[in-house]
């Protein structure tokens, strides 16, 4: 089935709604009274981490058909086009949300999932990346992308004096 802004063809089981970040970007997220969401992820174009959620995605869906769990897969888009998001809907029933959380517990350690290679080169480039880890190690644990992202918004202005320091060796 489709599903977009102007045709639905799910028979109303999900619908999609856009969110602006700004006037030119935003993002669509899926909603369902039907489905619950059991997994979403970031397909992101060239990233290393397209390979692995492909094999997560097959070695699920495989795992899903054999204990007869009904499904969706679902990809909205964004304004980013080397970005789509890859979600995995569950039917709204106990014992298949159960099994569908085991099945993607196990298939995230047949992947590597949680490996931070799959979390990195994605804001920064990993040497940049591996150069504020060096600087600033030691006063913060930067593993990620996401990880000094989130430490740049906190300090904001402080975090570049902060790096100067460290250059100076303060």
């Amino acid at each position: 089935h489709l599903i977009g802004s102007c045709r639905n063809e799910t028979e109303g089981d999900f619908r999609v709604e856009w969110h602006s970040t700004d006037p030119w970007r935003g993002y669509y997220e899926c909603e369902s009274d039907e489905y619950v969401e059991v997994f979403t992820d970031a397909i992101l174009s060239g990233h290393e981490s397209e390979e692995m959620l492909k094999k997560l995605y097959d070695r699920v869906l495989e795992r899903f058909d054999e204990e007869d769990i009904g499904f969706a897969r679902v990809f909205c888009r964004s304004s980013n086009v080397f970005m789509t998001s890859l979600e995995i809907w569950v039917k709204r029933d106990f014992v298949q949300l159960l099994k569908a959380h085991a099945i993607i517990a196990q298939a995230k350690g047949e992947v590597d999932y949680d490996n931070p290679l799959y979390s990195t080169g994605i804001l920064f480039p990993r040497e940049n990346l591996e150069k504020f880890k060096a600087l600033l190690g030691k006063r913060y644990n930067i593993t990620t992308d996401k990880d000094l992202a989130d430490l740049a918004a906190e300090k904001g202005g402080d975090l570049l004096t902060e790096l100067v320091g460290a250059v100076k060796g303060d």
